[in-house]
């Protein structure tokens, strides 16, 4: 099979693929067109997050995630009551603007938002004193093979050894007593 026999096999396997989409979704479509307008106007926040973050030149795009993820655990319960009471299009749209439900399934998108906004400063601080605890785990151990090895371990390598200096100089007469008996 040559390069351009592939791409027209590809493009017919698309066309094929979306035409049975739109046969089986739009006939589906309509048959829940209750559910398509609450959810459509529960899940407008997550629609716009959606749009900013495929404008956005970042490399990972969990914007809409994140926000889409809290906005549908929002408006579940009322999806539920949807389903099991008044399913119509006048029900969808009652249930959104009534009783609050608005309010709280764009409140869930806020908690979304907010999450995206703090939880990614949150994990790098906790990395950066994870970072930091295991510098100084190592340089507790570069001390320790110095006052074992002797200064020659580290020619040519900066140690910056502050608090470790006790260590090291607690250690070396030992060391250097062992070093003599063989």
């Amino acid at each position: 099979m040559t390069e351009p026999e592939g791409k027209t096999k590809k493009s017919k396997d698309s066309i094929l693929t979306t035409g049975f989409a739109f046969l089986v979704l739009f006939p589906m479509m309509y048959l829940m067109l209750p559910t398509v307008i609450f959810l459509f106007l529960s899940m407008l926040p997550t629609l716009v997050a959606l749009v900013i973050d495929s404008n956005s030149k970042t490399r990972f795009k969990y914007k809409w995630l994140c926000i889409g993820g809290l906005n549908f655990a929002g408006s579940l319960p009322y999806l539920f009551r949807l389903w099991f009471g008044n399913n119509t299009w006048d029900g969808a749209v009652g249930l959104f603007l009534g009783g609050g439900a608005f309010l709280i399934i764009y409140l869930t998108a806020l908690v979304g938002w907010v999450f995206y906004r703090c939880i990614p400063s949150v994990v790098l601080s906790f990395l950066e004193m994870s970072d930091q605890r295991r510098v100084v785990h190592l340089r507790e151990a570069q001390a320790k093979l110095i006052a074992k090895w002797g200064e020659e371990v580290a020619s040519g390598v900066d140690v910056r050894v502050g608090h470790m200096a006790a260590l090291k100089t607690k250690q070396a007469p030992s060391v250097q007593g062992e070093a003599k008996k063989p």
